[in-house]
């Protein structure tokens, strides 16, 4: 065999290699970002509200718990935890004094999102006093870019993940899912 076969043969058992490693680090790794509209917030200038002091648990199709969000900080950012508190808030961590620790967090917590996230069927909504039951959950899953991932670029690349975005709309003043019209 040629040198320039054994080169070739190696270039491409690496790159498969790359694209397989971020192919499976998407599969096996999630984010999540969760938003509760509370339509009873709405303003003449915002069509609903972020809901403050509020709690989602997120239910598979057998209705078994799988994770549970509440509001953090100061922006009202909800922010998942196993519902045993196993694995927990990962913001609890200085991202900059606490580099290795937060990272620790996150790796747990993102491998821990790519279990339960994709199996998410309906959610429990508290606000407040409010306490709604079998919210319909629409849910946005994206893996953008994961072949990507080598490329060191500030705005392409990093290690990929999956991507869930989920959205429930209520009205916490009628404490009911929100129906427009």
């Amino acid at each position: 065999m040629s040198t320039i076969a054994r080169v070739s043969i190696a270039l491409a058992f690496i790159a498969a290699a790359v694209l397989g490693w971020g192919y499976w680090r998407a599969r096996t790794h999630a984010a999540t970002d969760i938003r509760i509209e509370d339509y009873a917030l709405r303003t003449d200038r915002q069509a609903y509200g972020a809901a403050k002091n509020a709690t989602i648990e997120f239910f598979d199709a057998r209705k078994t718990s799988l994770a549970v969000a509440r509001t953090v900080g100061a922006h009202d950012y909800l922010q998942a935890s196993h519902p045993d508190a196993k694995i927990g808030n990962c913001m609890q961590f200085d991202g900059y004094r606490q580099r290795g620790r937060y990272s620790q967090c996150f790796d747990a917590h993102s491998r821990w999102a790519a279990r339960w996230a994709p199996q998410v069927r309906s959610a429990r909504v508290t606000v407040g006093n409010c306490v709604v039951n079998d919210v319909p959950v629409t849910a946005e899953k994206s893996k953008p870019d994961w072949w990507l991932w080598w490329v060191p670029l500030p705005h392409v690349g990093g290690s990929p993940l999956s991507y869930y975005r989920y959205s429930v709309a209520i009205d916490s003043a009628a404490c009911t899912v929100y129906a427009p019209g």
